[in-house]
């Protein structure tokens, strides 16, 4: 299967840096991480740490693409899907529909429950409720939740997905 278009990273407003919780779970395996995540006018940057706050990896989309650097710890996914992932999850609609248009990519649903489609393939699905996110990537069997660390302060940050 080909890599989904990348939607233009203009298209993704400047925002302030976030702290972010993930949690990646694959079969048995589960692991939480904490992420900063950056975006300037040239790029976006995503770096994560242990709960501990060991650096387990960077990873950059600019204008030369997707790059990956882990450090002490081999992630089972490569630079282009976490990219695709986070596009799929922060970018608008809009810019999504635009970045798949004329390619084997597409995108159904609904805003807050997203369904992307290869082919006439389920991929994966998005839901997005307040500052929460959950990626479920139905091809590659993992799930991916990720919530604005101060959302996740509150008393009841996100809903049970």
């Amino acid at each position: 299967m080909q890599s989904a278009p990348a939607p233009a990273l203009a298209a993704l407003p400047v925002a302030p840096v976030q702290t972010l919780q993930l949690r990646f779970v694959h079969g048995e395996q589960e692991h939480a991480m904490i992420g900063v995540l950056r975006r300037d006018a040239d790029s976006l940057r995503l770096v994560l740490l242990s709960p501990q706050g060991q650096r387990l990896l960077t990873w950059q989309r600019d204008a030369n693409g997707a790059q990956l650097q882990a450090d002490d710890w081999q992630p089972p996914f490569d630079a282009d899907w976490l990219g695709s992932r986070l596009a799929w999850s922060l970018w608008p609609a809009d810019a999504l529909q635009r970045a798949f248009s004329g390619s084997r990519w597409r995108l159904g649903g609904s805003p807050d429950e997203r369904a992307i489609y290869y082919r006439k393939q389920l991929i994966a699905k998005v839901k997005i409720v307040g500052d929460c996110r959950r990626i479920d990537d139905l091809d590659a069997g993992y799930q991916l939740t990720i919530t604005v660390a101060d959302a996740a302060r509150k008393t009841s940050p996100c809903p049970n997905f």
